[in-house]
């Protein structure tokens, strides 16, 4: 069986896996952003200069572990 562009393209389980890789990355931003979000909130209403430093590691720290632990399941 030969794989060309179009034979590809219509591979439906090729597309639900793109659909699903895509809603994962998704939601990962979406936390993120609302991380970023409500740290800052926070960070003008406690008036402390340790809040968004917190943010901030806290959404790297929640980045790697989520890309990494996507990596190690492959």
């Amino acid at each position: 069986m030969q794989s060309t562009p179009t034979a590809m393209a219509d591979d439906p389980s090729r597309d639900a896996r793109l659909r699903a890789a895509n809603r994962r990355t998704g939601l990962v931003l979406l936390a993120i952003a609302l991380l970023f979000f409500f740290g800052i909130i926070l960070s003008r209403m406690f008036d402390d200069p340790l809040i968004p430093t917190g943010v901030i590691g806290g959404a790297a720290v929640l980045f790697l572990i989520i890309a990494i632990g996507r990596h190690l399941r492959k």
